[in-house]
């Protein structure tokens, strides 16, 4: 279904294609009138000149019959003709008027969409930033769990060398057992896992 505007446009179209037709039926009738009258003026002069006064009486008064129409065919086809660039021109107005519209209609709806693109984007970001801080938290948790199971393992260490010594089965060492150091080590040596265990500012 044609908007208000379209609808507008296509009358004015047919419109302006009607006084197109007047205009060039209005230019033929004033042209055909100013050849008319030209030929006339012409016959008066060198009737005129002929001195074939009575003759140049009869063109003068044809003449003079037919100039008023002329200038009057003349004046009607300029404005049908100013009427018509009229018309052209609103519509060529109404038609940039339905353009910058459509235009703006496209702009809002192109701004709408990249306006909830970034408000999804951004929404997953903060769902990810949770999700990893999350994690980061359990590794946390993780390591500490595994610096105090490496802690224990060294204290069963200990008592199982105390035993051991107690009982005979091994000489004492002057620096005692070494206890066992694979998650503190990996840790020293990662600084990454150590930024982890120091935890989220």
């Amino acid at each position: 279904m044609p908007t208000r505007i379209e609808g507008a446009y296509v009358m004015a179209t047919l419109t302006a294609q009607d006084i197109a037709g007047q205009l060039e039926q209005a230019q033929r009738e004033a042209g055909e009138l100013g050849t008319e009258l030209a030929r006339l003026v012409g016959e008066l002069e060198q009737a005129a000149e002929a001195k074939e006064y009575e003759r140049a009486a009869q063109l003068k008064k044809q003449a003079d019959l037919v100039r008023p129409r002329a200038m009057l065919a003349q004046n009607h086809a300029q404005a049908i003709r100013q009427t018509l660039e009229g018309l052209q021109e609103h519509v060529r107005q109404e038609r940039a008027v339905q353009i910058e519209e459509e235009r703006q209609e496209r702009a809002r709806e192109a701004h709408a969409a990249a306006t909830a693109s970034e408000k999804t984007a951004t929404d997953e970001s903060k769902r990810l930033l949770a999700q990893a801080k999350e994690q980061l938290e359990a590794a946390q948790q993780s390591l500490r769990q595994a610096l105090a199971a490496e802690g224990m393992a060294g204290q069963f260490r200990q008592d199982a060398y105390q035993v051991a010594v107690g009982a005979g089965w091994q000489e004492s060492a002057p620096y005692g057992v070494a206890m066992p150091n694979l998650i503190q080590s990996w840790i020293e040596q990662k600084p990454l896992l150590r930024d982890v265990l120091r935890g989220l500012d």
